[in-house]
């Protein structure tokens, strides 16, 4: 009943394993302990009376000269010790004999593909305590243990691979209801991955030219958020994860507080409060022109799932950023296209009279360019005519129409076109 109430959480059915354990074999303590192939630590612990605290939280060396639990560990079988009398005892279990009386002893592994992953320890005050049925019990709450683990490990992964399905889903929305602007990808890309993998922060960084500019980010603190945002833009040469993501490579700092890594980033660091980063280039056709970067607040590596989740959001950002280039450049082409042909009309229904076609170029030129204002002048016998031109306030107007005609020699931008110079 436990286990099917707790899908996500082993540690409701820890507890209860131990205390069931404990009342049922009548033992003296009944402790449930995790491994990670070089420690074990006690997770859960109960004894006749009830749950007893977890003493000592902080992990054991794996050492079978040193303790029982390790025997069990490493020979991945059950180790029953009825007598304790009777054996030699290493040190750890001398102490916990003299501390606590016991005298009988049963270690069953929890085993998953082979590995064992934890243990399940019984142990009594009277020798002999665990016949065969008491041992068989305690089998079955063994694996009632390792069913838990497997549940809850099938659940959690069947989440996080739905929640990375529905987060890309998400961005692609995003990219496909936004072909021309790379900003909203862009944002949408640094929430999910931060919320995905449990980031302290996320930034997307895009490299233009020489420098290095923020384009979108994960607020933590007001001070530091304004902090970052005055951090960019930046040269590349002042910004050393850029040499390391230059060729394609996912670079990670386990402890921004290691000597190896940059000041910049350790003062980042400091300030917005994290401990690990992850770099991932944005790669388009073999060649870096930005980076995604996840902070945690604690020091350590990133896990394999979740370094490839933000290969495959760099992906995307990359995605968006062709598609907004694509599209623009073929909006541009197809604007320009007919521009060309308006004037083009004009010309043809205008053939003795240049005006309309001087009025159709200063306004397409404009818009096409996104200009203040356009101008169309003539250059006749040393003189700058204006013909047309793009208003902008009727004071305005009025001084520009004002000003010409007037000598060819009174600016030198005139001159400069007169000799065919852009």
């Amino acid at each position: 009943r436990v286990i099917s109430q707790s899908p996500t959480d082993v540690q409701p059915v820890f507890d209860a394993i131990v205390l069931t354990a404990a009342r049922l074999l009548r033992c003296d303590r009944a402790i449930i302990q995790r491994c990670d192939g070089a420690t074990f630590w006690t997770v859960a612990s109960a004894g006749r009376e009830g749950p007893r605290p977890i003493t000592q939280s902080s992990k054991t060396a794996i050492d079978p000269n040193a303790n029982f639990p390790s025997r069990a560990i490493i020979a991945k079988k059950t180790l029953h010790l009825p007598d304790w009398s009777a054996i030699d005892l290493p040190e750890f279990s001398r102490r916990i004999r003299e501390t606590h009386g016991i005298n009988s002893a049963l270690y069953m592994p929890l085993l998953r593909e082979g590995e064992c992953i934890g243990l399940l320890s019984i142990t009594g005050k009277e020798a002999g305590m665990f016949g065969e049925s008491a041992i068989a019990l305690a089998q079955s709450f063994r694996d009632q243990a390792l069913i838990a683990i497997e549940n809850t490990r099938l659940f959690n992964e069947t989440k996080e691979a739905l929640e990375r399905q529905t987060a890309t889903a998400d961005i692609l929305k995003v990219i496909a209801s936004s072909p021309t602007d790379v900003q909203p990808v862009f944002e949408a890309i640094a929430s999910s991955a931060n919320r995905l993998i449990g980031g302290f922060s996320t930034a997307v960084l895009r490299f233009i030219g020489d420098a290095l500019h923020l384009a979108a980010f994960t607020p933590t603190n007001a001070t530091a958020d304004e902090t970052l945002k005055a951090s960019f833009p930046r040269p590349l040469a002042e910004f050393p994860p850029f040499q390391l993501v230059r060729n394609g490579e996912i670079v990670q700092f386990a402890d921004t507080e290691s000597e190896d890594v940059p000041q910049l980033n350790r003062d980042l660091a400091r300030l917005r409060g994290y401990r690990s980063m992850l770099f991932t280039p944005l790669m388009s056709n073999g060649t870096p022109i930005g980076l995604i970067s996840v902070t945690r607040k604690e020091p350590g590596t990133f896990a394999a799932h979740h370094v490839q989740l933000v290969r495959t959001f760099a992906d995307q950002a990359v995605i968006a950023i062709e598609n907004a280039r694509l599209f623009n450049e073929t909006k541009e082409a197809l604007e320009r296209q007919t521009a060309t042909a308006e004037i083009l009309k004009v010309i043809a229904s205008s053939p003795s009279d240049v005006q309309p076609v001087f009025d159709a170029i200063a306004a397409s030129a404009n818009r096409l360019l996104g200009g203040f204002s356009s101008t169309v002048f003539r250059l006749i016998d040393g003189m700058a005519h204006l013909k047309a031109f793009t208003p902008t306030t009727p004071e305005a107007d009025e001084i520009l129409q004002s000003t010409f005609p007037r000598p060819v020699a009174d600016f030198a931008t005139f001159q400069m076109m007169q000799a065919g110079e852009v």
